[in-house]
Order: structure tokens, then sequence, then C-alpha cells
């Protein structure tokens, strides 16, 4: 009977995560008997001199097939025979303290030596540190500054190459970092990329060279622009319509369930229920809120997505719009959103008094770039998004921050915040024990358990990605402590969270609800509330968490400093950093459960004054009937009376 033995001369280091190992086995003649297995990764296999091998066996050398993670792992090593080990041993992929971590990864934008078109530099690639993602990575672009980029964002193609590397799948990030460039101009920019995690360490990226290339404008499109909107001008003229001034006509950019269109919503049905107004709505898209309007008596007009890529196009909708408003008998408009500025344009173009509504907090390069790329609008589309925010009766925010990044766009006295509430102002900022007890039961938590909630629908600027990675670290310290995700949806985004949770064995440790409607069971169940978004404008969300008696934990997004004192009424972190968010998260939760009812109660205490909804929706019934009346402005935002 032939008897088969192995050895494997293993280093006594650290290795990275390509590495070779010196092996032997008697009883066989061909490698294609041996079978290597390092980290449960079939090895690759080729003749090699293995120091101290008996005589007569054969000597090889076994190479992973594909990158090894960080870590310890097994090196198993096979005979004919498969099912039976004849050698293990240990090898441990890693760094030497002090060094730089393993890094893994690729920048895809911009790419070196190529032009980029527009003038925002989008930053994007994948990367792993010691073959987990990296807890903060900054993008540092000259003559654009530092920006944190998003991480945490669904990958299908690195798992494919790095099949062993849990994080595989959640390794791309992204940043747009916009660089001040006129239309023509062309610039050269060099950027470097720093990916770090505490306890690991960072890895700064070779410095890359590109050309930035903002497209030069077309002086004809500013001429067809001027000519089509002297037409628009002529047709306004030919319209004659009697206008009331407590009809309102406002366009929305979606009447499906999100924060700006539940924020409408509720302040439709209060304008409407308790302030005598009529009101009529354009969308550009349909969606379940359409049924709410008809509850109230307000008619929908579905058009079509706002059109602005060229300018016939941009001025041909806003003719559009400019006809239907004329005709629509209201006295005065509201716009909600800021890419709804072709309907603010024909809204001021029709000759009705106008409200524009700005929840996002995002530079117009920035928000353009997102929603249509790098090089749309063009130039004289985009002069009149720029003069309509000049020329607007009144621009209106929910967040003095977000306030004071327009104001280069108008002027101060243009330009106010009006706080909104909630419904749930009525719980007083309490959660009475009964209702707490039911909800939790009916969600399955512990006594015992630590609750904490996210709501929000699942996307990769509410950070949900890095909140979970978050938890992971968490849970060595809080086994009890348990994160349900409210607003989960079938997106890429979406599959990756369950992905990831589904690699880390975190299913006790973290659940992820479908999007609801109502969410407040999970927050009558709550202990702690968790804002992870990177971009915000006074978290509708966080309110109705104060509204529960819950004390929150949030990202430092715009008007978060306007809700929450750090250490006193909750607690605060920088945006797009796993490390600052779990450390905040664990300050939450290592605070005793009285301390953390007294946060929650200082909290309410402090927003009280506006969390009835019928504040803002006073407010507003009065601006814009100060707006219909041909009310004239007084520095600071006041309304004269």
């Amino acid at each position: 009977m032939t008897v088969h033995t192995a050895g494997v001369l293993a280093p006594d280091r650290l290795v990275s995560h390509m590495f070779e190992v010196a092996g032997w086995t008697t009883g066989v003649t061909s490698l294609d008997e041996v079978t290597v297995e390092i980290g449960a990764i079939e090895a690759d296999l080729h003749p090699a001199d293995c120091p101290g091998a008996p005589e007569g066996a054969l000597q090889w050398r076994a190479r992973p097939g594909t990158l090894v993670p960080h870590g310890r792992h097994l090196i198993v090593v096979y005979g004919p025979d498969r099912t039976i080990a004849l050698s293990q041993c240990a090898i441990e992929v890693g760094t030497e303290p002090g060094a730089d971590p393993l890094w893994l990864g690729e920048l895809e934008s911009p790419k070196a030596d190529k032009v980029a078109p527009g003038h925002v530099v989008f930053v994007c690639g994948w990367a792993m540190l010691n073959s987990r993602a990296p807890s903060l990575i900054e993008v540092m672009v000259e003559g654009g500054g530092t920006v944190r980029a998003r991480t945490r964002l669904p990958r299908k193609d690195v798992p494919k190459e790095f099949p062993a590397f849990d994080d595989a799948s959640i390794s791309g990030f992204e940043a747009r970092v916009p660089v001040d460039l006129a239309p023509g101009e062309e610039r050269t920019l060099s950027l470097r990329v720093r990916y770090r995690t505490e306890g690991q360490g960072e890895y700064l990226s070779p410095s890359r060279t590109f050309v930035l290339r903002n497209p030069e404008a077309d002086p004809q499109e500013a001429e067809l622009a001027d000519e089509l909107a002297a037409e628009t001008a002529k047709a306004m003229t030919r319209v004659r319509a009697i206008t009331d001034p407590k009809h309102v006509l406002v366009y929305t950019h979606s009447l499906g369930l999100g924060g700006g269109q539940l924020w409408l919503q509720a302040l439709l049905e209060g304008m409407v229920k308790d302030h005598g107004w009529q009101a009529s709505l354009v969308s550009e898209t349909d969606g379940p809120l359409r049924a709410d309007c008809a509850e109230l008596g307000i008619p929908v007009h579905i058009t079509t997505h706002y059109r602005h890529s060229t300018v016939p196009y941009y001025e041909g909708h806003v003719a559009e719009l400019a006809r239907f408003a004329k005709c629509s008998g209201a006295g005065v408009a509201l716009i909600n959103t800021l890419g709804g500025f072709v309907a603010a344009d024909a809204a001021k173009r029709s000759g009705l008094p106008t409200a524009w509504v700005i929840h996002e907090s995002f530079t117009l390069p920035d928000f353009a770039y997102q929603n249509w790329g790098p090089t749309s609008p063009p130039p004289a589309v985009w002069n009149r998004w720029e003069s309509t925010l000049a020329e607007t009766d009144m621009l209106l925010f929910v967040a003095d921050a977000t306030r004071e990044m327009f104001l280069p766009y108008s002027k101060p006295e243009r330009c106010r915040t009006v706080r909104y509430g909630t419904p749930m102002w009525k719980l007083g900022g309490r959660t009475r024990a009964e209702v707490r007890r039911q909800a939790r039961n009916s969600l399955g938590f512990g006594d015992d358990d630590i609750v904490l909630v996210n709501v929000g629908v699942a996307e990769s600027r509410k950070g949900q990605g890095p909140l979970i990675s978050a938890m992971e670290r968490i849970r060595e310290r809080h086994p009890n402590a348990r994160l349900s995700i409210v607003g989960l949806h079938p997106s890429p985004y979406g599959l990756a969270l369950e992905d990831t949770v589904r690699r880390a064995d975190m299913r006790e440790s973290v659940r992820l609800v479908p999007v609801q409607r109502d969410p407040t069971p999970w927050l009558y169940s709550a202990d702690i509330f968790v804002n992870s978004s990177d971009i915000e404008s006074l978290p509708r969300s966080i309110l109705e968490a104060v509204c529960c008696g819950i004390p929150v934990a949030a990202t430092d997004v715009f008007g978060a400093r306007e809700m929450i004192v750090d250490g006193e009424t909750g607690w605060l972190y920088e945006t797009n950093d796993v490390d600052a968010l779990t450390a905040t998260l664990l300050r939450a939760l290592d605070t005793t459960a009285a301390r953390r009812r007294e946060m929650a109660r200082a909290a309410h205490a402090k927003l009280a004054g506006w969390l009835d909804p019928a504040g803002y929706a006073r407010e507003y019934s009065d601006i814009l009937t100060e707006l219909a009346a041909g009310g004239r402005e007084t520095t600071g935002g006041d309304l004269v009376r």
C-alpha cells in the first residue's frame, strides 16, 4: 500500500495578499495527484525545490488561485484521496506594525492624461484596506479642495475577481469636486486619494494628472433663447384670465413617497383645511400621493420630466408650463425642490408671484452633475437657472445652513427659513410605556435588546451601508444591540445591503425592513434613533424621533446643528466616516438609559416651539397671501403685514 505524507514550509512572517509556499508530498509521481488549499482557495502548483523535503518526495510551490484576504488562514495539503488532509498549517496575511496597510483598488475616474468634460471632477473607483472597505476616503483635487467620498457603494465586478473578500461587493466609492471653470476654459489638474481606517493605517495614492474642460458656450444658443423667450412673452399677453389670490399653483417633481413629497403633502393639507386655500398641482411624475390630493380636492396635472438638455426643449417646456399657469386661475405659485427651476421660470414668465422651496443642500454644479450629467444643462439654460433664482420673489428653506448656501444667488430679503413640523408633535416628546411595550413585542424585540432605528429609503446618500459596517464592530461590545433599517427596496444599493448583512452573518443584529408609509411602530420601539445620511436639509425623521422621546445620533448634515447639541440633546458625527459613526454609536450605547431619556427630553424642549405643523402651514399661508397681494419685503426676510 502506498503511504502518502506531506509537509509545508510556511513563512515565519506576515505575507501579503499574494504569496507562495513551498511543500512536498510523498507517494505521488505527479502534481496532478496533489491539491493544496489556502484559506479554502485552491492553489496553483508548480515544481520547485523545498528545503528539508524527504528523499524521493515530490517538491512543489503553491500559489493561491486568487488573492487571499487579511487574517489567519489554513494551508491544507491533500493527496489523491482529496477527502483526507495529509498536512495543514496556518499562515497570516497582514502587515507589520507601522507598515502601510495592504491596499487593493482602482481609481477609475478621472482617467490619467485624459480630458474630462464639464466643471465637476467626478472621482470613482473601488478600494479595500487590509481586505475591508476603508472607513474614510478623501479626494484632494488641485483647485477644488478636499472632499470626502461616499463609500460602501455596490460593485458587481469586484467580487468576481476577489470572491474571498467580504467587502468586495461594497468596495465602491465616488465623489464630485466642483472646480471654478468658465465655459470654454480648460485646466490641467492633479488629484490624490487618501484611504484610511482607524487601527489599520492609511494609503495615499500617487498623484494623477488629467485635463478638465468646460465646453464652450454657443453664442447662437443664447440668441435662440432670447428669441424663444420673447415669443413666450408675446403669447402671455394674449392670455386673459381671472385669478384668485387664495388659489396656489404648485409645481413638484414627484407624487411618490419621499421626504420632499410628504413634506409638500402635509403643507397642502394644512393650507387647504385650515387656511382656506384652493390648490392646483403639476407634477413631473405620478405616484400614490395623487390619491391624497384628490381627497383634498386638488386637481393634478402630470407633465413630462422638466426638459433642459437643449435650449429649444427648455424654452418649449417653459412656454407650455407658463400657459398652464396663466390659465390656471391661481394668484400665486409655489415651486417644490431645486430641480424645479423650469417650473419656477415658467411661473415668473406667466406673471405669477412665486415662492420656491429649496430642500437640497447641493451646490448647483454638484446637483446638475448628479441629475443630468457633466455638460447639462447648456450654458444658456444654466444662465436661466441662476437668473430665476435671482428673480424669484421668495426662496424658502427648511434650514438656515441651506439658506446661507444660496444667499449668493439672491438677496437676503428674498431668502427665508421656514422650519417644518410633523403631525407626531402631538406625542409631546414621549412614547407611553404601554405603546412602547406593544411595539417592541409586535416587532419581536426582547426586554434586554437595545434597539437602534434608521428610517429612510435605502440609497447611497442615506448611508445605510456605513451604518451596517459600524454595527459589525459594535456588536462585539454590545451584543444585545439591534438595528432596524426601515426603507429597503430592491435597488442595487438595497440588494448590496442584504448581501452585506448575509456575508457578515449579522441577521441577528441588523434587520432590513421594506419601505413603510407608517414607520411609527419602529420609532415607538427604539432606544436610539440614527440618521446616517451624508447630505440632507433638516431631516424630518429626526423631528419624528424627537417627538417620540428618542435620543438621536446623527451626521452633521445641513440643519442637524439647528436641532441637536452634541452631548446635550443628542450626538453628532462627521459624514462619510465609518470610524466616526462607530465611535458615536458607542458613545450613545455606553450612555445610561436614564441619561438618554434626559437628553431626549432636552431635545424636545429645544425644538418644541416649531414641531407643530400648523405653524409652518400658517407661515406659508401668510407668505403666499402677501406675495399674491403684491406685498413688499423688508430686510431680514420678514414680510410686511
